[in-house]
């Protein structure tokens, strides 16, 4: 058998890497997008590479625990090796970092201010651009909003799981039996009914109900495992600012948070 040699590659800029290490990753990347079980014949027409050179790397492989393989049915899947190597790298993404750079661009494509919040014992106001018409003092990082009468908090209650959320929940809803604000929920019920359709919807709004001077869209931002990070709001002024869940503002909020989600890792299932 021919002995692999660990030869040098020319790249980008003149810098040297190594060929064998190379075809490690480029095995490694053809389970990307592939059936969650593969042949050794797929995977190599999917890597350009003969099977049987597939084989001697995914025999390495398997031995550090980036790929295992079947018993049965001899067909492979990533092991605990890759697992943990991609939840790093999920970890070491962080919300902020991806949303600082990208937010003064969101906020001038809405045309109105743009907050990010985070989950923090609640709706936390961590990142803030500011548009027109904005009042400054409703955007304040580190700012805790409320749930049921944020577009943000409405964004949280109907992504997040339920059992961080229902604690406030149920003190709001003392407070809103006591004192009714239009527009929001009383009842259990109703709070179940509101998240349905924020969901539905794929935006939470506000029209008055924490501010009479703004109204206000919130769509949720995903990380890589499918768990809600953090929430994009836009606000502005009454009788600026559109906020029908069907309108362009909603439209373009949604677009700009899928677009951090997937910066985040995220992948909507089909």
């Amino acid at each position: 058998m021919k002995k692999e040699v660990a030869a040098k590659t020319d790249t980008e800029g003149g810098k040297q890497g190594v060929q064998a290490a190379e075809t490690v990753l480029r095995i490694l990347i053809g389970f990307i997008d592939s059936e969650p079980m593969p042949m050794l014949k797929k995977l190599a027409e999917k890597v350009d590479m003969h099977p049987a050179k597939v084989h001697r790397y995914l025999v390495s492989l398997t031995r550090a625990g980036f790929v295992e393989q079947d018993s049965e049915t001899s067909r492979y899947r990533l092991g605990p090796s890759a697992i943990r190597l991609g939840l790093s790298a999920l970890s070491a993404i962080d919300s902020i970092l991806v949303a600082r750079p990208l937010l003064y661009g969101i906020s001038l494509e809405l045309g109105h201010a743009t907050i990010l919040a985070m989950w923090n014992d609640g709706p936390t106001i961590v990142l803030k651009e500011l548009g027109p018409g904005f009042i400054s003092a409703t955007a304040r990082e580190g700012a805790v909003l409320p749930i049921l009468t944020s577009a943000t908090g409405r964004s949280f209650g109907a992504w997040m799981p339920w059992n961080r959320v229902e604690p406030l929940v149920k003190a709001e809803l003392v407070k809103l039996r006591a004192n009714p604000i239009e527009g929001c929920p009383s009842s259990m019920a109703g709070v179940e009914s509101l998240f349905a359709e924020i969901r539905e919807q794929g935006v939470a709004r506000v029209t008055g109900q924490l501010s009479s001077s703004f109204h206000a869209l919130s769509a949720p931002i995903f990380d890589g495992s499918g768990e809600l990070a953090s929430v994009i709001c836009t606000l502005g002024a009454v009788g600026s600012f559109n906020s029908d869940p069907s309108g362009a503002t909603a439209m373009t909020l949604r677009a700009a948070a899928q677009t951090l989600s997937r910066a985040l890792g995220y992948r909507a299932a089909n």
